[in-house]
This record gives C-alpha cells, structure tokens and sequence, in this order.
C-alpha cells in the first residue's frame, strides 16, 4: 500500500507530466528502490499509519522532487 501511496503521489502531483509514456516504469521503479534503500523509514511510517501525514508528505516531496531532478 505504501509503494502504491509513493507511485501516485508522483502521479497527481504532476512529477511524471513532462515523462514520455515508455518511461514511466522506468521512474517508478527507480523512484521505489530509492526509497526502499535510502528512506525505508518513510515507508515504515505510511504502511504503519496507513496516512500520508504532514511530515510524511513534505519528506515524500522533497524525496520525490530530487529524484525526479536526477532522473534523466
């Protein structure tokens, strides 16, 4: 539930707008090991919470914001 909380985050958001569409994949799944391997205490509080609380989502974004500069 976490990852798919991760997945769509980035969705609506807005982060995956300038991507073609054969890229997408690619950025999920680079943007979910990032946080598998890097920010796993993050996931651990939204499966935990099962809420994307304030702190959560500022964490989340600035996460997401960096990657999403990097992914090329």
């Amino acid at each position: 539930m976490e990852e798919q909380v991760v997945v769509i985050y980035a969705g609506v958001n807005g982060y995956l707008d300038a991507l073609p569409v054969d890229r997408i994949k690619a950025y999920e799944d680079g943007l979910l090991a990032l946080l598998r391997t890097s920010h796993a205490d993050l996931l651990e509080a939204i499966r935990s919470s099962k809420d994307l609380s304030d702190a959560s989502a500022a964490q989340l974004k600035s996460i997401v914001e960096s990657y999403t500069k990097s992914f090329a």
